[in-house]
């Protein structure tokens, strides 16, 4: 059985909603904070160790971009525009500013 099928089937058996795929606008809104942060602060933010809100925000989507990256459900788009902000150890905490 293929995983989108037992995938269906898990979500038929659980009542669980499909999870919602993050709108292109939304993660060009998200990378662009991720830009700015970096900008301002010179680091990457840490979702485990925030300073604010913003920081706290912002590290949990990181943290969920490389989560998706792990999975292999991160495009080659998105994955180029996280390089491209926070160069290519993006998909590892301690390989970034």
């Amino acid at each position: 059985m293929n995983r989108n099928v037992h995938t269906g089937f898990a979500r038929d058996f659980t009542g669980l909603p499909a999870l919602r795929q993050q709108g292109d606008q939304d993660f060009t809104v998200r990378a662009n904070e991720l830009s700015a942060f970096l900008r301002e602060r010179g680091r990457a933010p840490e979702a485990g160790a925030a300073h604010d809100a913003t920081e706290a925000t912002l590290g949990s989507w990181l943290d969920g971009q490389r989560a998706a990256d792990r999975r292999g459900r991160l495009s080659a788009q998105r994955a180029g525009a996280l390089q491209g902000v926070l160069g290519p150890g993006w998909s590892s905490p301690r390989d970034i500013v």
